[in-house]
């Protein structure tokens, strides 16, 4: 596909590493069962066990994979991160299942008489070690009597389980909107920036002074063997100290961590100057392409106005109100303080008296200060141009302006300051456009642990009391606009899984049904999903987001597992439906426990967070972690009752009685 590898390829093999062995885990698990049960030989009960499955797996595979389709398609700039990924994961799982349909079975069908012959060896000459090895092999066996037992129990119970697993999802709903929201996680990227701004026009020397301050300060607060190199730069009115640190895990604090410190430690150092601390995210280049006016602030507002002194003014205020919300810092505006300019006022009237044009008087000065071309100099096939102007000690300072002499056309000398009025002001540095209309930028920082989202919302309600003038407009831009769109998109993309989702399975199991009960685990993913992410202090972002897009393919597999054999037992042995769901259940729990097993031990390293860069995939691998868990410990109960209740409505429908609840029979009350 042209694709690289990068952390987000990376990233899709790491989550596709537990994935992919789910097919073959289900198809193997089916071959030994047919060998251990029913006693077939390895090529029979390779093709049978294979087949008997081939259905469950092909619609798991493919729900999961379908779920990938509106992230593919996506056209904002958050969803185009997961494109990479999601054609990693979906080609991953494609080629497992492949492998599963054929190598696996055929392997199977070529060793597995290897082990029971070797097991009917050891069993002959030690009778001790073939009971160790019996003992050991009835675990499984008192695991999936215990199930059994307490899934009859459940069935008797329906009504108390579907309250607990309603009051279970109602606290998950209550609780996330204490989840706190952001575009992306913060990642460490060993870089800080200490940023100093002085008044425009400040000499260079004094600004090259006070960096040496702040260089001192720097050095007394960061721990030596935290920096691995330090360097200072001055740009006219602005000097920077950047420091590069060493890698994350050589130092205790993290770069947000030490940032917090270091910007302390120089607030008020210098009188009238702003410093500025940051830390660079891993995401600062996208901040620039997230952020109207290309800066790398995570708050950004945009001020729309005509008038620069009053949008100015408004900027000011709301800047002064800003910081005085919790988790912002270092408040920036995007228009500083003027150049310091002389405006040369003409008095046309006693210019034209004197017998003179503005023209001319403009060239004059224009002569005198800038300098005017008199000539060239043509030596040894070389050009060098004359300027003609005043000497550098008549034109220092702007009271020389007024000294400056014009000769009128009768001869007379006239100093300029007779003709021109002098007024001091400052012009704008620069004049930002968005869309055509002139925009002021009030940018801001976040504090170490602020989630953007809070932040946002905090800064609403600081703002909302004021008062905007007729023809001035204040939005929100940046890394929150892109979270906005990040949120349309996401939640199209959770919508089209489920309905894709849903119109697979339709076609897989031939009925309407059957793909509602299987859907009833996405839901019930949330009991975990909530939780994981308040404990481990997971952010909800794209990262967590994209997480639960891939549980709605994830958490179905294992009730499509189930829900068709139970189909398969009442098709082929006539079991009626609890009978069936029991049995069913006894058979897929072994399977279901191992492939959640192998995703969730997967997906671990991830969700840990080790190593540099891990807390990219880290939200996600944990969004996905908590959600299969207690979806498939809830699936094992909620599906096999949702099931039968959902059988027995049909059977009143059919019978026309509508009256009572279906109970359990003593057959079906017996050990499957």
């Amino acid at each position: 596909a042209g694709l690289t590898l990068n952390q987000m390829t990376f990233g899709g093999l790491a989550l596709g590493v537990g994935l992919m062995v789910d097919n073959a885990i289900v198809v193997l698990e089916s071959i030994v069962r047919k060998r251990e049960e029913e006693d077939m030989v390895p090529l029979k009960a390779a093709e049978i066990g294979a087949v008997e499955v081939a259905g469950a797996i092909i619609a798991s595979t493919l729900t999961t994979s379908v779920i990938f389709l509106p992230v593919v398609f996506t056209t904002t700039t958050s969803g185009a991160l997961f494109q990479a990924l999601a054609l990693v994961v979906v080609f991953a799982l494609l080629c497992s299942l492949v492998v599963a349909l054929t190598l696996v079975p055929m392997l199977a069908s070529r060793f597995l008489h290897l082990g029971l012959r070797q097991r009917k060896k050891e069993e002959a000459r030690a009778g001790n070690q073939a009971g160790k090895k019996r003992q050991r092999r009835s675990v499984t066996h008192r695991l999936e009597v215990w199930y059994v037992q307490h899934l009859r129990s459940a069935l008797r119970h329906r009504r108390a389980v579907f309250l607990v697993t309603v009051v279970l999802l109602a606290t998950a709903l209550a609780l996330f909107p204490l989840i706190p929201v952001e575009l992306a996680p913060p990642l460490d990227s060993d870089e800080i920036d200490v940023e100093i701004e002085m008044a425009q026009g400040t000499n260079i020397a004094v600004v090259r002074a006070y960096l040496d301050e702040v260089e001192a300060k720097v050095r007394e607060v960061l721990p030596a063997d935290a920096v691995q190199v330090m360097a200072t730069e001055v740009r006219g009115s602005n000097a920077e100290v950047e420091l590069s640190l060493v890698p994350q895990d050589r130092r205790p604090l993290s770069s947000e961590e030490l940032a917090d410190l270091l910007r302390d430690a120089v607030a008020g150092q210098i009188p009238g100057a702003e410093i500025e601390v940051q830390a660079q995210s891993g995401l600062w280049m996208l901040r620039r392409v997230f952020s109207s006016g290309g800066g790398d602030r995570p708050v950004e507002l945009e001020l729309k106005g005509w008038d620069l002194a009053r949008a100015d003014q408004l900027a000011a205020e709301i800047k002064r109100r800003m910081e005085r919300v919790p988790g912002i810092t270092d408040v920036r505006l995007s228009r500083r303080e003027g150049q310091p300019e002389e405006n040369l006022i003409f008095d046309r009237e006693r210019i034209s008296e004197v017998g003179l044009t503005v023209a001319e008087v403009a060239r004059t000065v224009q002569a005198n200060i800038g300098g005017l071309e008199a000539s060239r100099l043509r030596e040894g096939g070389d050009e060098y141009p004359i300027v003609v102007r005043l000497r550098p000690e008549d034109r220092l300072n702007s009271q020389d302006l007024g000294n400056i002499a014009l000769r009128t056309p009768t001869g007379a000398s006239v100093p300029l300051s007779a003709l021109v009025e002098r007024q001091r002001t400052r012009g704008p540095v620069s004049i930002d456009r968005v869309d055509g209309q002139r925009v002021t930028f009030i940018r801001a920082g976040l504090e170490s642990g602020a989630a953007l989202g809070d932040v946002v919302e905090a800064v609403r309600t600081e703002l909302a009391g004021l008062a905007l003038p007729e023809g001035y407009a204040l939005t929100y831009g940046g890394e929150y606009r892109e979270q906005l769109k990040a949120q349309r998109d996401f939640g199209f993309a959770i919508v089209m899984a489920l309905v894709l989702v849903y119109m697979l399975m339709a076609a897989q199991f031939e009925r309407f049904i059957d793909p509602l009960i299987v859907m009833a685990s996405v839901p019930v993913a949330l009991i975990g999903v909530v939780p994981t992410l308040l404990l481990t202090g997971t952010t909800l972002n794209l990262q967590s987001v994209m997480g639960l897009v891939m549980l709605i393919g994830i958490v179905v597999n294992n009730a499509i597992v189930l829900v068709d054999a139970i189909n398969l037992l009442r098709r082929d042995r006539s079991l009626g439906a609890a009978e069936a769901t029991i049995e069913a259940a006894r058979l897929r729990l072994r399977p279901i426990l191992m492939t959640t097993a192998s995703t969730v031990l997967g997906l671990l390293p991830l969700a840990i967070g080790i190593g540099a860069g891990a807390e990219l995939q880290a939200s996600l691998a944990r969004v996905v972690v908590g959600g299969l868990l207690a979806s498939t410990l809830v699936t094992l109960l909620l599906i096999p009752i949702l099931y039968t209740t959902v059988a027995s409505a049909i059977a009143r429908f059919r019978a026309g009685r509508w009256s009572g609840d279906e109970e359990v029979s003593e057959p079906e009350r017996a050990t499957a």
